[in-house]
């Protein structure tokens, strides 16, 4: 009972105190005597903040072990202007069961506030390394920030390097080409034009790696986009693929899975030789002679990937045309082209390939395909800006501006020969 009132008296003195912080250092001085260390002050801080009552931590400061070794009987008290607060000793067997109480009170205590300092020093572990793991994405950040701006530097030295070495290769077999013209040695002349045409070849292929991404990084683009058109890949058939235009054959290595056969068709030598040390079936060529010496529905899918953006309008009409004759009925096309409704891509992407005659927009290509006599025809944007460059609105001037500046910087455009009338 004297515990107890102490304790009121003790709680009912140090509340007097509106901070946390004077209260804990008075409560300190008061029952044990001494100043509260750093750490002993930010631990029953966090006691405090986490719901432990002002009560509970006089309770725990009086049963505490360092309370105990003081030997006191008594604890200094201003409102009894340092009156002894006398605890009186009322028969041995009551004082023993007292001291039972408060041994098992104390024991208590102990173990509450071990636990609660383990439960703080877990905490304070959390928010340490909390902190090292957001400094290390800073880190990160602050890297990726620098390889991109890196990057668009070492690309153009890069460029600008090539270019210098195919003008100067352009140039001596130039001169070369004038002195055997000169001197009527056609077989030589022949090589001459071979070799330079693989030169070219050579550059454009050092152009798709730098500009359009590693091999690697193609094949991830185009796995995430091949669900938008598997429904075209019947199931029912052995499905015979031309993919034109196939490149270094990322295309032509995903569609492989789901046809019984597939032939890539390409004009440079370089990327068929690409194709061909992955394993993949491909022929060097031009795409419409190879079209025009193909039977009357003979493929059930043909894909062209970053080709009509090439060809002259003449040609590009042509090439519908074939396509559409070759294929056999319920048979489907697959262009993809870059998409001039983005920003980006009009006024500056594109332009990095010399090969590009003139953008196709999504509207002209939907036509096209429709006048040679395809139907079920559908446009897929694919492969925007990553989401953290769009503006974080959802207005609908933010929309148009982000799909406009950050959406789509290709399409897809897929159609359908329709079945034969029975």
């Amino acid at each position: 009972m004297i515990i107890k009132k102490t304790i009121q008296k003790l709680t009912s003195e140090l509340n007097r105190f509106n901070d946390d912080q004077s209260f804990l250092k008075q409560a300190y001085q008061l029952i044990l005597g001494r100043q509260a260390s750093d750490e002993e002050l930010q631990f029953l801080q966090y006691q405090l903040e986490t719901g432990i009552t002002r009560k509970i931590i006089i309770t725990n400061l009086l049963l505490s072990q360092e309370h105990a070794q003081l030997n006191r009987e008594t604890v200094q008290l201003p409102w009894l202007e340092k009156k002894k607060l006398l605890i009186w000793k009322k028969g041995h067997a009551l004082l023993s069961r007292i001291k039972a109480i408060q041994a098992f009170s104390q024991a208590t205590a102990v173990q509450n506030q071990s636990f609660d300092r383990l439960i703080f020093n877990h905490n304070k572990a959390i928010t340490s390394l909390k902190k090292k793991v957001s400094s290390l994405q800073k880190e990160v950040s602050g890297l990726n920030r620098q390889i991109e701006e890196i990057k668009p530097n070492t690309l153009f030295f890069l460029n600008q390097e090539a270019q210098a070495q195919q003008r100067r290769l352009d140039q001596f077999f130039f001169d070369v080409k004038q002195e055997l013209k000169m001197s009527k040695d056609t077989a030589v002349l022949d090589k001459i034009n071979a070799i330079s045409r693989h030169a070219i070849d050579n550059y454009y292929l050092s152009l798709e790696q730098a500009y359009r991404g590693s091999r690697d990084e193609i094949l991830d683009r185009y796995k995430a986009t091949v669900d938008l058109v598997t429904p075209l890949f019947a199931k029912d058939k052995a499905i015979q693929a031309a993919d034109l235009g196939c490149g270094r054959g990322e295309w032509l290595q995903i569609i492989s899975g789901y046809c019984a056969k597939v032939t890539g068709i390409d004009m440079n030598s370089a990327m068929i030789s690409q194709c061909l040390s992955h394993g993949l079936q491909a022929e060097q060529g031009d795409l419409l002679e190879w079209l025009q010496r193909q039977p009357d529905q003979s493929l059930d899918l043909i894909t062209a990937f970053h080709v009509i953006e090439h060809l002259p309008f003449e040609k590009l009409n042509m090439l519908i045309h074939e396509i559409y004759r070759v294929l056999t009925h319920g048979g489907s096309v697959i262009l993809e082209t870059p998409n001039p409704e983005n920003i980006h891509v009009a006024t500056h992407m594109f332009y990095r390939d010399p090969t590009h005659k003139t953008p196709v927009p999504k509207e002209l290509s939907n036509h096209l395909l429709e006048f040679h006599g395809f139907t079920q025809i559908k446009v897929h944007p694919v492969h925007p800006f990553e989401e953290t460059m769009r503006v974080p609105e959802d207005s609908e001037v933010a929309k148009r501006f982000n799909s406009m500046v950050y959406g789509a910087t290709d399409y897809m455009i897929t159609g359908t020969k329709q079945s034969a009338k029975k």
